[in-house]
């Protein structure tokens, strides 16, 4: 009975939080962001610990009193965000592998959002994609107006040219929000009660499966074919979320390589120079390509295992 009684306070103390946090991350200014980045925190800790039904609850309840305070739609929202981030990561992380927990949530958040577009689109007001489009175009030209050298037509292309990534962009951002609060949750979990989770292994050992490179190639190819714009750009969507999965793997690689070398007696000063030129390459677009580069190499040939 006890027990019961203090998992149901548990639960209530959860969705307090997760209350607090949204309404934080709603009405504070500029470090509001913080609690909407860990809303779904406490949901995935106690879904870990107690299992999907006291998690669903949670977010149930938590759902519930954010619809007060907030319109139906944005709760929605978060309540889809909490699922995916809160329920699904919890889940997954009580028995599969650190990759494996971010790209189920960052697919189920993805999921979510495009059937929530689907929605817009289908059954929603039919102008609102388009008011948001003009709108953020607006705010573009409006902030470069006084720019030397950018015109407006420029700004709008850009913007045209953003719109098309859109939905790469969008995965990219889940997968990153997924990577910080596996962080988030995993030290908690850690330092609050003694849990270990699964970790990931060394970034120096990071080798992505051949078969990526087929698909890579496929979609390099498809953007010079005779195809419909909705599929050229569906291509080019994939096409940029591998880019970024070879950047890092080229990234690996290089720091692979750099680990085999010490550039000084000092150990701790050969890691940062280390640290130092892999994040070069990252930044430098022409060094970045050449990352994608190594990163493909290395899917097909492995090439690690000819540097000693």
């Amino acid at each position: 009975m006890f027990k019961k009684n203090f998992d149901a306070i548990e639960v209530l103390l959860v969705s307090a939080l997760v209350v607090f946090l949204v309404l934080f991350g709603i009405y504070v200014p500029t470090l509001g962001f913080l609690g909407l980045l860990l809303m779904a925190v406490p949901i995935c800790v106690i879904t870990y610990k107690k299992g999907i039904f006291q998690g669903m609850f949670a977010l149930l309840l938590s759902g519930i009193i954010i619809a007060i305070f907030l319109p139906y739609v944005i709760s929605v929202v978060f309540c889809s965000i909490n699922f995916s981030l809160g329920i699904v990561m919890g889940a997954i992380l009580k028995r599969e592998k650190p990759i494996n927990v971010l790209l189920g949530s960052t697919a189920a958040l993805a999921g979510l959002f495009a059937l929530g577009a689907a929605y817009i689109i289908f059954s929603g007001p039919k102008d609102l994609l388009n008011n948001i489009y003009t709108s953020f175009e607006s705010f573009m030209v409006t902030y470069y107006k006084s720019s030397s050298g950018v015109t407006p037509e420029e700004v709008k292309q850009f913007v045209k040219y953003f719109e098309i990534y859109l939905p790469s962009i969008l995965i990219l951002l889940f997968f990153l929000w997924s990577l910080f609060q596996y962080r988030v949750v995993s030290y908690i979990l850690k330092y609050v009660y003694k849990i270990e989770v699964a970790k990931f292994g060394d970034f120096r050992d990071i080798h992505v499966p051949y078969e990526l490179s087929l698909l890579f190639l496929l979609t390099l190819v498809a953007a010079f074919l005779p195809i419909p714009t909705e599929f050229k750009n569906a291509f080019l969507n994939i096409e940029s979320i591998l880019t970024f999965i070879y950047i890092v793997a080229g990234a690996s690689v290089l720091s692979y390589i750099l680990s085999k070398k010490l550039i000084f007696k000092n150990a701790f000063l050969t890691k940062v120079i280390n640290i130092f030129i892999v994040l070069l390459f990252v930044i430098l677009p022409f060094l970045s390509f050449s990352l994608v580069f190594f990163g493909v190499f290395d899917s097909v040939f492995n090439i690690r295992r000819f540097i000693r």
